[in-house]
């Protein structure tokens, strides 16, 4: 056997081991069954709101948060909701499962046992990401917002699932990770799959669309073939600026680099961002406001008011 064959080899062991953990670790973030039978609900044509409805209040703290989500959505027309039943209504049925299952994983994985993955900062980042990529659906008018919102919330939760599956040895990857290695790299090296494709097998297994499993999953490398030239890779463009703006928000310096990233990558696939400094500040102060909402930490960031 070569060499190259024996690499192969070793790497789909591997594989098969984060798959064989993935079937039978019950503590992989996952969704409440509460959430679950929602999304079989959702999956039957004879299901009605209320029955959907009727299932997430038998879960208090998944109906809060759609609630708190249901009225910062509206809260720009003043319509305020104080049920599920309203909420499932103002938002729709396909949203409000979305939204059940992305907040579902958030509330039950805060925090865990790898010592070197920072969980504030993963859902910091994840929320800022998602609130990012619902501000630029709404301008690019292609896919829903909340559907991104949830599609961006999640879209790392590979490496979560690394953090939670094997917390030492993704532990000891993060502590020795060189700087000029692409983390997606070492973690085939050491797992046989990378997180980006373990996020695609999560969001299929959830029962996500394809195209928004292989968004998330490949955004952070937009020349990836699978990406197509439709709408998968125009959702994947849109997480991409996304996960860059919310990467911004993480320092309270300038980031001239990944501001120009933004801009080039807006004008190369005619994203409209509107005068990026505006927006941005609209996308910290909704970042803001539902890291109270959710109870996730935030920081203040830097002021991008004179740099666009």
């Amino acid at each position: 056997m070569t060499s190259d064959g024996g690499q192969m080899e070793n790497r789909e062991k591997k594989r098969k081991e984060v798959f064989s953990k993935l079937n039978e670790d019950f503590s992989l973030p996952s969704p409440s069954k509460t959430v679950m039978e929602v999304i079989r609900l959702c999956q039957s044509e004879t299901s009605s709101l209320n029955e959907i409805a009727e299932h997430i209040q038998t879960d208090p703290s998944l109906s809060a948060e759609i609630i708190k989500y249901a009225n910062s959505a509206f809260l720009s027309t003043g319509i305020q909701v104080v049920s599920v039943h309203k909420a499932t209504i103002k938002l729709g049925m396909k949203t409000v499962v979305n939204l059940a299952l992305g907040f579902s994983l958030l509330s039950n994985n805060k925090g865990g046992t790898c010592e070197h993955f920072s969980y504030p900062l993963f859902w910091r980042t994840s929320l800022a990401e998602a609130l990012a990529a619902r501000e630029l659906a709404r301008r690019d008018k292609e896919f829903d917002p909340d559907e991104l919102f949830v599609c961006a919330l999640l879209a790392h939760m590979g490496n979560l699932s690394f953090a939670t599956l094997f917390p030492e040895a993704y532990g000891r990857m993060l502590e020795n990770q060189p700087a000029n290695s692409p983390p997606k790299d070492l973690e085939r090296e050491e797992f046989g799959i990378d997180s980006g494709e373990l996020t695609v097998e999560l969001f299929l297994n959830w029962g996500l669309p394809a195209r928004y499993a292989l968004a998330a999953g490949f955004h952070e490398d937009l020349g990836y073939v699978e990406l197509g030239t439709g709408t998968t890779r125009r959702a994947a463009v849109l997480l991409f600026l996304a996960h860059t703006i919310a990467r911004m928000c993480q320092s309270n310096k300038a980031q001239p680099l990944l501001l120009n990233t933004v801009l080039d990558t807006a004008k190369e696939y005619e994203v409209d961002i509107g005068e990026f400094s505006e927006t941005f500040a609209a996308i910290v102060e909704s970042w803001h406001e539902h890291g109270r909402l959710f109870e996730i930490t935030t920081n203040e960031c830097y002021s991008y008011m004179m740099d666009s």
